[in-house]
């Protein structure tokens, strides 16, 4: 395992303990290029993942720290009539959440916040889990009263 993702591999740990959770516990992935944990917080499951991969032309690779939150999932398949809560994301974006924004994966509404491992602190792990966590719990419930839908933690 690379240097760089082995030490933000120990912050990750340590904020995930700081989190309540047992680190062993919450692994989910672990291989040569990645590692991924999940964890709960409030109704928002938390994805944790740090990855090496190339960064540029030259074949340079660098570790990044990605935190991903599923917040609701559509109900239409066919992407029609979501204009509306498309145009709203990108309003919450815009506005500022904080290293933080809302993407679509699929039929997934998501929340995610990224940046390489690079200078990585604890502290910094830390908001990132707590913020990204705090933004899909507080939003998942307003966006599927607004928008319809279903709440990512309501799957089966």
């Amino acid at each position: 395992m690379e240097a760089e993702l082995a030490r933000a591999r120990a912050l990750v740990e340590t904020v995930v303990e700081r989190l309540g959770v047992d680190p062993k516990t919450a692994l989910a992935k672990a291989d040569e290029s990645s590692v991924t944990w999940t964890l709960q917080r409030g109704s928002a499951a938390v994805l944790i993942t740090l990855a090496t991969r190339e960064a540029g032309p030259g074949g340079a690779t660098k570790t990044y720290l990605r935190v991903v939150s599923p917040v609701l999932t559509l109900k239409a398949a066919d992407g029609a009539g979501h204009e509306p809560l498309f145009r709203h994301l990108l309003q919450l974006n815009a506005q500022g959440l904080a290293n933080a924004a809302f993407g679509l994966v699929d039929e997934r509404v998501v929340a995610v916040s990224e940046r390489p491992t690079e200078d990585l602190q604890v502290s910094e792990v830390e908001q990132m889990v707590r913020h990204l966590a705090a933004v899909a719990d507080t939003f998942d419930d307003r966006l599927v009263k607004q928008f319809g839908g279903k709440r990512a933690s309501d799957q089966a």
